[in-house]
């Protein structure tokens, strides 16, 4: 009976690891900067941003987490391969006249290792980390 138990606890728990590793990345931001004036990248120095996690959706783009929380309709623009990063993009109206924000994720899916890099940009900010 023990036996049993197990193989079902083990049947029913791996299969959801396994879906989930399919259908999410989990993301740590390890670097956060910005574009200065004169057009060098600038490190933020005791960033907030650096070590917060979030995840990403892969089939809608959506993201969930402090990070990124305020971004809205995301487009995936590709969904990424073993030669391909997957990436999405949000567009959002400014006040102004003819005026939009583009943010954009990329995700390098086709990396070797488990930890997948990526880079968010958002006007002048750049994040950067690893994805799983």
């Amino acid at each position: 009976m023990r036996s049993f138990f197990l193989f079902f606890i083990c049947a029913t728990w791996i299969p959801q690891a396994a879906f989930a590793a399919n259908t999410v990345y989990r993301c740590e931001v390890l670097a956060d900067a910005y574009i200065k004036t004169n057009g060098e990248l600038e490190l933020v120095k005791d960033s907030p941003r650096v070590g917060q996690e979030f995840a990403v959706l892969k089939k809608t783009g959506e993201v969930v987490g402090d990070v990124m929380d305020t971004l809205r309709n995301p487009k995936v623009i590709a969904s990424g391969s073993k030669s391909n990063s997957y990436k999405v993009i949000w567009v959002q109206k400014s006040e102004g006249k003819n005026g939009a924000f583009v943010d954009y994720l990329n995700i390098e899916e086709f990396g070797n290792s488990s930890k997948k890099p990526f880079g968010f940009f958002s006007g002048g900010l750049l994040m950067t980390g690893v994805c799983e």
